[in-house]
């Protein structure tokens, strides 16, 4: 009987079978590449197998296991069921209806890493960097508020700028359009070196490196043009204030009234917008990161993770979904068949070699997890074990991974 030959078949710990096995720790544990086998695996028992337990499976278990499975199937056949439609094991069609869902998962898998293979490894390159240099900086994130932000910090300047700079612009000017145009340049100028100017601050220990020549000459570009915008833009406030004034009391003047003293006026218009540009430059110096290189690292790295997730969403997730739903309604169908079996002539007796069968796959998961035990502790630390879609994990993450037997 195929069922008796599965169940005395000797896989304890001593048995030759069991030997064989154990007898490929030490090749697996130095391998430079373990792949484990993917749920959808054709030929393959279960997932997360090393080529070493699979081949195992497949020789000392598979083919007495093999023919004790037929035998309950064929068994399970010859139950009569309405219409003439042949019984079945449930426990078996459970295991078709999961293999056949972990196929369409694992094809779906190979077809989305085959198309978007590239755009997936540079984001783990990249997020491989980002890691990195998290470590070097101690652990932090990176503060990094992205590209809008920092434009509408400069552009935010502006506003309060505008508010200051216009009426004096316009009194001086006389042209609406004209004195418009130059209160938003001297906004911009004054929002880009507040800009520039808290980067350089926050980033100054990055920027003047004795030992970079190169980054302490983009920092002091920074500074120098942050300075020279700041001094050029307070340079035409100032003059248009200052000349307005003195073109104003001559009118005052004329009418007899006390002229206005142009120095403390000047300074006090030059002084707000000190006061805006200082604003700025804490909020950028608030909002950015000291080590530039890191944050631009952190910004490339959030780009091509939301890249590679609205792939993953579009192309990969939803399509799984689809294939999980109709894995759901099959297994429901099927357990509502089931119930029809009940009672039928022969299927208290599929019962019990089915917990035969399963009896008998308890103890060879059980060799199974003895291997990966002292597979696990041989195993270097460091050792990258490939998964079926292509993401590595470590030792400890293969010891935590399922591991179970097709009927099917």
């Amino acid at each position: 009987m195929p069922i008796e030959a599965y169940k005395a078949l000797d896989v304890g710990i001593n048995s030759p079978a069991t030997a064989a096995l154990l007898s490929r720790i030490e090749e697996e544990a130095t391998a430079p590449n373990l792949h484990l086998t993917g749920d959808g695996d054709a030929g393959a028992m279960s997932a997360n197998l090393t080529p070493a337990m699979s081949a195992w499976l497949n020789t000392e278990v598979g083919p007495s296991r093999g023919s004790a499975i037929t035998a309950v199937k064929n068994a399970a056949s010859q139950i009569a069921m309405p219409g003439g439609v042949q019984g079945f094991v449930p426990e078996f069609e459970r295991d078709r209806l999961k293999r056949e869902r972990n196929t369409r998962r694992a094809e779906v898998h190979t077809g989305f890493n085959d198309r978007y293979g590239a755009e997936l490894e540079k984001q783990r390159d990249v997020d491989q960097q980002y890691e990195a240099m998290r470590f070097h900086e101690g652990g932090r994130n990176a503060r990094n508020p992205g590209r809008i932000i920092d434009l509408l910090i400069p552009l935010g300047i502006m506003i309060p700028e505008g508010f200051m700079n216009y009426k004096f612009f316009l009194e001086y000017i006389g042209v609406g359009v004209v004195a418009l145009g130059s209160t938003v340049v001297v906004g911009l100028a004054i929002g880009w070196s507040a800009f520039l100017a808290g980067r350089f601050l926050k980033a100054y220990n990055f920027y003047m490196r004795p030992d970079n020549d190169r980054m302490r000459a983009e920092g002091l570009r920074m500074i120098s043009i942050a300075l020279g915008l700041l001094a050029v833009s307070l340079v035409a406030v100032g003059a248009v204030r200052y000349m307005g004034i003195v073109r104003d009391n001559v009118g005052r003047m004329a009418l007899g009234m006390p002229p206005l003293e142009p120095f403390s006026q000047t300074g006090m218009l030059l002084f707000g917008n000190l006061v805006v540009f200082g604003l700025g430059m804490a909020i950028t110096y608030w909002l950015h990161d000291r080590n530039p290189l890191f944050a631009e690292k952190a910004e490339e790295n959030e780009k091509l993770t939301k890249k590679v997730e609205q792939l993953r969403k579009r192309e990969l997730h939803d399509r799984l979904k689809q294939i999980d739903a109709a894995y759901t309604q099959n297994l429901e169908r099927m357990q509502g068949q089931a119930q029809l079996l009940n009672g039928k002539s022969g299927y208290d007796e599929v019962c019990r070699n089915v917990s035969v069968i399963a009896d008998k796959d308890k103890a060879v998961l059980g060799v199974l997890q003895e291997y990966r035990s002292r597979l696990v502790r041989k195993m270097p630390t460091e050792m990258a074990i490939k998964l079926e879609d292509g993401q590595t994990i470590g030792p400890a993450g293969f010891a935590a991974l399922p591991i179970d037997l097709y009927r099917y």
